[in-house]
């Protein structure tokens, strides 16, 4: 299926930095840094999580050109806004092909905790207003198909309960989260009741033939 880009993908990128104080709290986001920090002390790495890294993948995947990159990384952090934007099997593989064998990735990517009817309703009213999102244990198997082995108590679910309130008291200016929750109203869900969070994971790519790239 040829790609598309996500509905609002533009007023998407264009409130990201603002909305981004609002979806997690600042010790939500110091813990992210923490865990990054952790991950990346005393290695090379490539930050795949700013907004211009969003726009150069974006084109790639447009294209169906890989983006100029070496494959010499030790490690790639997979987070931000292109968490969103693109699904998470391309970005997978990609990444995959342009790190070193045993290189790692480190994400933090917005997803569900299951498949509870509330977390099931977000996911399809998502992908008809902006993007499709995947639960953790999804995430989970594609890495692992994009050739990644997850390392020991590094790949964990972390609620995230700032983005329902935020989106609850209508304070995001990107509109598409609204608009999603306004139609599980209508069908007579709460949404304070969806599985939202991250996937937060440190991965190491697999040295061997089935790795793709």
């Amino acid at each position: 299926m040829d790609f598309q880009i996500p509905t609002g993908c533009g007023e998407f990128l264009s409130h990201y930095s603002r909305d981004l104080q609002l979806r997690w709290s600042h010790a939500e986001l110091a813990d992210q840094r923490r865990f990054v920090q952790e991950q990346i002390m005393g290695r090379r790495w490539l930050d795949w999580s700013t907004e211009s890294a969003a726009l150069e993948l974006l084109q790639a995947r447009l294209l169906g050109t890989p983006p100029n990159l070496s494959a010499s990384n030790e490690i790639i952090v997979l987070a931000g806004p292109v968490a969103e934007l693109i699904e998470p099997d391309w970005l997978f593989a990609t990444a995959a092909a342009r790190l070193r064998p045993m290189g790692k990735l480190v994400g933090l990517i917005p997803c569900l905790r299951d498949n509870s009817p509330e977390s099931r309703c977000f996911a399809e009213f998502a992908a008809a207003h902006f993007r499709a999102y995947s639960t953790a244990e999804e995430l989970i198997e594609m890495l692992r198909e994009g050739g990644f082995d997850t390392e020991h108590g590094t790949a964990s679910f972390i609620a995230n309960g700032s983005f329902i309130e935020a989106v609850r008291r209508d304070q995001l200016s990107f509109r598409g989260f609204r608009r999603i929750f306004d139609q599980l109203g209508s069908e007579g869900y709460d949404p304070s009741e969806v599985g939202w969070g991250e996937l937060r994971f440190s991965a190491s790519r697999r040295f061997d033939e089935d790795v793709p790239g």
